[in-house]
């Protein structure tokens, strides 16, 4: 069972590590009044006449390859507004029903990169891809990929990264229903078995490392009973999407989750991709009297004594910053 846990683990750390370098390099793994519009079926969305450029995103006898690296070079300098409407009419429409998924997603990421490279409009950027997520028709990879990029759009920290750094900011409430629309996707029971949960989840505990810069209070709080649920005994949800809300316990709310993190921690003969997400979160949780138990683990659980010994550290190095402002 713990190798099976630890393999799961392993598997669950990468698939983070690649989403993480992947949104680093900028390729990616509306507000509300979008997500009740009645939409039709997929196939039936008619596109509009393509501009004579961008034809070939539609010409199945082409290579996927061949199509994005035709999208690079046809739109190396410049992507006009009906090019830009166009590449929007693509996404809605979802992949093609004769193509491979997996090509199809390939295609539609590279889509996204050119449309928060070109498009200026980040008001209408956050709106159509908000209306992506919350699209129950689309392909919950597609959501995902939405989720990455709404994330880059609202990071103030991202905004000088973006080509058209220099378009309008969005504003507070956009950004707000924005925010609203991710708590919503990572709490939504119809894509627990799926990724978008967790990439969510990863999305906002990023959003809220970003120094005050962006206000991620309401939406955590917003999150916390649902977090509270994931982590109990009787969760329905996936090992994965359980070790995501492990993971966001642990870094948007140690202190008010102490004690379920202790719980799955310190359990004997408990799932270890779990504990060892938990141990991590006792980390940032404040606590001296975790100390103990944590050098405990580190000296008598092999698979846990890495992770126990950084939790110490990190936990050690948190309380001596906090020392001087205790004495003041």
């Amino acid at each position: 069972m713990l190798r099976r846990s630890l393999i799961c683990f392993l598997l669950i750390a990468c698939g983070l590590l690649g989403w993480w370098r992947w949104e680093k390099s900028g390729h990616i793994t509306t507000p509300e009044v979008n997500q009740h519009v009645a939409r039709r079926p997929l196939a039936s969305r008619q596109l509009t006449p393509p501009a004579a450029r961008l034809v070939f995103l539609t010409d199945l006898g082409r290579s996927y390859e061949a199509r994005i690296q035709l999208l690079h070079s046809t739109l190396e300098s410049e992507c006009s507004e009906p090019e830009i409407r166009y590449l929007y009419q693509l996404l809605e429409k979802g992949p093609a029903a004769a193509e491979l998924p997996e090509q199809g997603y390939m295609i539609a990421n590279d889509i996204m990169g050119q449309l928060i490279h070109y498009d200026t409009d980040r008001a209408r950027l956050a709106s159509r891809f908000t209306a992506l997520l919350n699209d129950s028709q689309q392909p919950a990879v597609l959501r995902d990929y939405a989720v990455q990029f709404l994330g880059r759009l609202i990071d103030p920290r991202k905004a000088a990264d973006l080509s058209n750094s220099q378009a309008p900011s969005l504003t507070p409430e956009i950004t707000a229903q924005v925010m609203k629309s991710l708590v919503t996707a990572a709490t939504d029971p119809a894509l627990s078995q799926t990724t978008v949960p967790g990439t969510t989840l990863m999305v906002i505990v990023n959003l809220a490392r970003s120094g005050g810069a962006l206000d991620c209070g309401p939406s955590i709080a917003t999150l916390k009973p649902w977090l509270g649920q994931a982590l109990g005994e009787g969760s329905t949800l996936s090992l994965a999407c359980r070790v995501s809300a492990v993971i966001a316990a642990g870094a948007l709310a140690p202190e008010d989750f102490r004690a379920t993190l202790r719980k799955i921690a310190y359990q004997p003969d408990g799932e270890g991709a779990l504990q060892l997400c938990a141990l991590a979160g006792l980390g940032q949780s404040g606590d001296a009297a975790d100390l103990p138990k944590l050098q405990q683990v580190a000296t008598t659980h092999p698979t846990l004594s890495y992770a126990a010994l950084e939790a110490g550290r990190v936990l050690t190095a948190r309380l001596s910053a906090e020392s001087p402002k205790v004495s003041q």
